[in-house]
C-alpha cells in the first residue's frame, strides 16, 4: 500500500526521481562520449510495484535525454569499412534513430564478429527501439565472450534491470564494478548496485 503523502511530498519525490534518473544517464553518456570505443569516432527492473515503475520511467528518461547529433548520417550497407559503418551508426544512435542504426551495427558485426563495442552498441539500439529480448541475446553473448570488457558488462546490467531480471542484472553490474572500481564505468555500476540495495532496504 502506498504511503499517505501530502501533494508537496509527492512533488518532492517525483522531482528527486527525475533528477536522479537524469544524473545516472548523464554520467553514463558522459563516459561513452569521453571514452570512444573506436578510433573512427569519439562516442537501469522493472521490479515489482512502484520501484519497477520508477526504473521503467528511468529508462524512458535516459532515452529521451539522449542528445541529438548529426541525424543525416548514412552509410552504404555494402561497405566493407567497419570504421565508417560504426561511425555512421553511432551518429544515428546519438540522434535517437535507433532503428536506422541497427542494420549498420549488424553489418559491422558481419565484418568483425568479435567486435565487442559493436555488440554493446547494437544491444543498446535494439533495447531503445523496443526489442529488449534481442538486445539481451546480443549483450549476453558479447559479455560471455569478453568477460573482461567492462563497458558491455555495465550495459548488460542496465538492460537486465530494465527487463526486470534483477539477479542477472546484479551479477553483470558486480562484474562491471569489480573489473575496475575506480573507473567511470565501475563507479556507475556501483551507483546502480546502490540503487538496488536501497530497494532492498
Amino acid at each position: 500500500m502506498l504511503p499517505k503523502l501530502t501533494p508537496m511530498q509527492w512533488l518532492v519525490a517525483l522531482l528527486f526521481l527525475f533528477f536522479y534518473g537524469f544524473a545516472v544517464f548523464a554520467l553514463t553518456r558522459d563516459y561513452y562520449l569521453r571514452h570512444p570505443p573506436r578510433t573512427a569516432m569519439p562516442q537501469p527492473p522493472a521490479a515489482h510495484g512502484a520501484a519497477g515503475t520508477d526504473m521503467a520511467a528511468l529508462g524512458r528518461r535516459m532515452q529521451a535525454a539522449l542528445g541529438a547529433a548529426d541525424d543525416g548520417a548514412s552509410a552504404n550497407l555494402d561497405s566493407s569499412d567497419p570504421a565508417a559503418l560504426a561511425q555512421a551508426a553511432d551518429q544515428l544512435f546519438a540522434a535517437q534513430r535507433f532503428t536506422d542504426a541497427i542494420p549498420l551495427y549488424r553489418r559491422v558485426l558481419a565484418l568483425q564478429p568479435d567486435d565487442v563495442d559493436a555488440q554493446n552498441d547494437l544491444g543498446l539500439a535494439l533495447h531503445y527501439s523496443g526489442d529488449t529480448a534481442a538486445a539481451l541475446e546480443i549483450l549476453r553473448a558479447g559479455a560471455a565472450a569478453a568477460p573482461k570488457q567492462q563497458r558491455i558488462q555495465l550495459t548488460l546490467g542496465f538492460v537486465e534491470l530494465q527487463a526486470g531480471n534483477r539477479d542477472t542484472a546484479q551479477q553483470a553490474l558486480n562484474r562491471a564494478r569489480d573489473l575496475a572500481p575506480e573507473s567511470d564505468v565501475g563507479r556507475e555500476a556501483a551507483r546502480l548496485l546502490g540503487l538496488l540495495d536501497k530497494q532492498d532496504g
